[in-house]
């Protein structure tokens, strides 16, 4: 009779901010202009910043990331390893002393399991050397079908690597000095506010518990390999969540908590907002109706409602920060969170009957510039 396998033993889980982390996520944000609508921290702030980068900046920064603002996600590793006390000035110098085909391995997220399991690591380091037969296998063992993928991996091999990293560093040096620094003075604070109050909820709650509530609904499960789980709080990402892995490390670019942000007493919750703007879309109201019945994948929801994967995706992002759905990390599977749906009504009532009145003079809440008000 064959034994039962052991649970996997949990990660121990560390909540980390440092501003190299903050400073490269802002960068997502500011080139994500497709997606701009999505960021809570309001298209008005990334359009300021944006100004105040200058095309000149933003051509630059286009250029470092190979037309992939995920790029700056695949320099976290690098920012995570860097010498205390990690802020930008440390970062830049932990970036002039890596090898530039180390920087290229992480652009190609050689560090993460999932590129190691369908590509070997020596044929992903023969490609970032120049083998023109290790090139052709990366790319056809590693999403093969995901055309913006592999039209990235193309520009890696194609770039030079000390010309790239170069690029690379001038281009955030000049962020820094331009838009980052002066933002910092904002953010920063409200980082290390939910940092210390997250840090106070995991010590009451089991990891898997605490990991789905920082992230309002991503699920993790201890699997092999991942050793070490780092939670990293962000303002200028939310209401996303992103992923990246260094080795047996976990890292998770996590929203900051709404009361990290503000205390502002009679605007209605930012989760109740939140709750409306799913609620209001008939396609999600019939999408939590089609997950009622059980998980779905992304793609079985794109063809049972006739949408792009994009398009979807767009719509499970919303739900998911409105605590409606939840999904693994590294998955694609989502649920009904059943259990939070109580809480619309609750919320509202609680807004309705016990909001205090607060006369129009008032101050609105702090935000990391006037033009801020979608954070």
């Amino acid at each position: 009779m064959a034994r039962a396998r052991r649970p996997l033993e949990r990660p121990p889980v560390a909540i980390d901010v440092a501003p190299a982390y903050e400073m490269l996520m802002s960068l997502v944000t500011a080139l994500d202009a497709g997606d701009a609508d999505t960021y809570e921290v309001g298209t008005d702030w990334i359009a300021e910043i944006r100004s105040r980068a200058g095309n000149d900046l933003l051509a630059r920064l286009e250029s470092a990331s190979l037309g992939d603002p995920d790029s700056f996600i695949h320099l976290i590793p690098l920012a995570y390893d860097t010498p205390a006390p990690r802020d930008v000035a440390a970062f830049l110098a932990h970036l002039r002393k890596t090898d530039a085909d180390e920087i290229r391995l992480h652009l190609v997220q050689y560090y993460a399991r999932e590129t190691r399991r369908m590509t070997p690591p020596s044929v992903i380091q023969a490609a970032i050397h120049g083998g023109a037969d290790a090139q052709q296998e990366f790319l056809r063992t590693s999403y093969a079908d995901w055309e913006p993928w592999t039209q990235y991996l193309r520009s890696v091999f194609a770039a030079d690597g000390e010309a790239l990293k170069a690029e690379i560093i001038g281009a955030l040096e000049e962020w820094n000095e331009r838009v980052w620094a002066p933002e910092s003075l904002t953010i920063l604070p409200i980082l290390e506010r939910d940092a210390e109050a997250r840090r106070e909820a995991l010590r009451e709650l089991p990891m898997e518990e605490f990991i789905q509530a920082a992230t309002n609904g991503v699920e993790f499960v201890p699997r092999p390999g991942i050793e070490r789980v780092v939670m990293v709080p962000s303002f200028v990402n939310r209401p996303l969540v992103s992923f990246t892995e260094f080795g047996e490390v976990l890292l998770i670019i996590y929203p900051v908590g709404d009361e990290s942000v503000s205390a502002f007493t009679d605007s209605p919750p930012l989760r109740l907002v939140r709750l409306s703007k799913a609620l209001a879309d008939e396609k999600r109201l019939r999408i939590l109706r089609a997950l009622s019945d059980g998980e779905k994948t992304l793609m079985e929801l794109a063809e049972t409602f006739g949408v792009a994967k994009t398009t979807m995706h767009h719509h499970m992002i919303i739900l998911r920060s409105a605590g409606l759905v939840s999904v693994g990390v590294g998955s694609k599977r989502y649920r009904l969170r059943t259990e939070t749906v109580p809480d619309v009504g609750a919320l509202l009532s609680g807004y309705l009957c016990c909001a205090p009145a607060v006369s129009a003079a008032e101050t609105r809440p702090s935000a990391p510039s006037k033009a801020r008000a979608g954070g």
